[in-house]
Parts: C-alpha cells; structure tokens; sequence
C-alpha cells in the first residue's frame, strides 16, 4: 500500500520546511505541503487542502494529513470527510494523530521504510511523547522477560548515534521481526521512543526481547546496529 502526506499549516513557509525535512528521510514518499489563506497570508485554504489530496490521489492509496493550529485541524477534517473509501470500505484519507512537525517525520519515516497504515499512525502518534515526557521514564518490560528470551548488548558506531536516520532504520528493521524488541528498554519499533534515548556514536545498548524464540531475531538487530544503520 502507498501512503503519501498532505501538511497543512497556517504558513506557506513552514508547511514547506516541515515538507524539506521530512523528505530528507522519506525521499520516495509523496509529500505535499499547504499553507496560508487564499491571499497568501496566514491561514487555510480549505480548496487548497482538497486539491492537495487530489493530487497524492493519484499516485498513493492512502493519504494521511497532518495539521498544525485550529483552523489548519478543521480544513483537514473537512478534507477527510470529503474523501472517497477505498475498494474495502475503509477511508482514503487520515488525519495524523500528532504534533505537526515531529508528527510528519516520524510518520513519513515509517511509510519510507513500507510500514503498513496502521504503522505509520501509530508511528505518528508516538511523537506525542516527545513534549509530553520530554524524556520518557524506562519501561518496566523485565518483568515481562521469561526463561525463553533473549537479549544482548552492542555498541552504536554511527557518527550520528541513534538519532535521525539510524533511529528510522533501526525502527523499521524491529517492525520486520516477528517478535517483540526493547532497546535500552523502550519499544524499539518506535523512532520517536529511540531519538528520545539520546544515544550517542560509542555507546552501548542492551537490545532484548521477552518472547520465545527471540534469539535470532534480536542478534539480527544487533547485528544492524553494530554494522552501521545510515
């Protein structure tokens, strides 16, 4: 399934930049950012947000749109009640269910790395952490852990450190694993959840999992982190 990104926000310009710096790590999704009123002031432009789900219509199946401030949240609702269902009865279109910015990234993020929707929302939705917590407390998943898992240790040899793409890559690399996987203890299928670790290059990392039969599965993204995730 394609997923593509309509950003709406009350200035042209900033749409623009969120657009910018999402693409850097989500270069093959399609991104349109809308701005401003009909004048070119600050605003929305409710045609403008219609058309702009018009034009990832055509190429993606579905189309997720992240807004910014009031008026910005109320085109994009407007826009996905305007939208067509798919051949299985579900909507076309979705609102975003996160801060606009942190929101776009990490969602754009998952559906670069061919996460499914239900993926790429939850992915957005995570962000909402990053200004609830700032830094979120450890969790607690020990407790979880039986005789059958696993974990492991690794050191971070990006220069970049799990930040950025190496926190993308790894992310969609644990989505892939048929079994649960914490690194430093937070979900590691989680970009936002591991940017907020603030692991640096040099650094070392418990990668571990609960499950049975986690073994291979956790020694493969060690493996990753150990070779280089960018």
């Amino acid at each position: 399934m394609t997923i593509g990104f309509v950003l709406v926000s009350h200035s042209k310009e900033a749409a623009e930049a969120v657009a910018k710096l999402a693409a850097e790590m989500a270069p093959d999704v399609q991104i349109v950012p809308v701005g401003g009123n009909s004048d070119g002031g600050f605003g929305t432009d409710v045609a403008q947000v219609l058309d702009a789900c018009d034009t990832v219509e055509i190429n993606c199946e579905r189309v997720i749109i992240m807004a910014d401030l009031g008026s910005a949240r109320m085109a994009a609702e407007m826009a996905v009640e305007a939208g067509i269902n798919a051949s299985d009865g579900t909507p076309r279109r979705v609102m975003g269910p996160g801060p606009f910015l942190e929101g776009s990234v990490s969602g754009t993020a998952a559906a670069q790395g061919g996460a499914r929707l239900a993926q790429v929302v939850r992915a957005i939705a995570s962000a909402l952490a990053y200004w609830r917590d700032y830094k979120l407390p450890e969790k607690e998943h020990t407790e979880e852990k039986t005789s059958d898992g696993f974990q492991t240790q690794v050191m971070v040899v990006d220069d970049a450190g799990l930040h950025a793409r190496p926190a993308a890559v790894l992310a969609q690399l644990v989505m892939e694993e048929p079994v649960r996987i914490f690194i430093n203890n937070v979900a590691g299928d989680s970009m936002m959840e591991i940017l907020l670790l603030g692991v640096q290059k040099g650094e070392r990392v418990i990668v571990s999992s609960p499950d049975r039969g986690s073994e291979e599965s956790v020694k493969r993204i060690a493996a990753a982190i150990a070779g280089g995730l960018s």
